[in-house]
């Protein structure tokens, strides 16, 4: 999601002061996002599907690389994932909250928000969930 594309841009910001950044549905890299998103997963049987993924983004300075990011980052973070996203598992975003966890020095500036399966928002409608708004301030 938008989110992590817009976090994969942090690097020429660097210096940039910013209050916090929100992270909906958020990945480690695009290579891990792909390798654990059952769809991709049936094209990583093709020889070179990974190479001419990889290839191809690396080549247009698509690099998607939250994980490194958040390395240089130390301003509040707020990850949110849904238990049911079937396009990224719950499982990537709560490594996305462990890398940052590691990474900052100041552990409370470091949320994670996990919207239960109830809900039914899914990959898509995290933001359309009514407490939001409370959840972010």
């Amino acid at each position: 999601g938008f989110p992590s594309q817009a976090c994969s841009h942090l690097t020429p910001l660097s210096g940039v002061q910013v209050d916090g950044v929100v992270l909906e549905s958020a990945y480690r890299n695009i290579r891990e996002a792909a390798r654990n998103n059952y769809m991709a997963r049936l094209f990583y049987y093709f020889p070179g599907f990974e190479f001419i993924l990889s290839d191809s983004l690396n080549l247009s300075n698509l690099f998607f690389s939250t994980d490194e990011n958040l390395k240089i980052m130390s301003c509040p973070l707020l990850l949110l994932h849904a238990e049911d996203d079937d396009v990224l598992s719950v499982h990537e975003g709560r490594k996305v909250f462990e890398i940052a966890r590691n990474t900052y020095k100041d552990k409370t500036k470091v949320k994670l928000i996990i919207f239960p399966k109830k809900l039914g928002l899914g990959h898509d409608y995290i933001s359309y969930n009514s407490e939001l708004p409370s959840l972010v301030r």
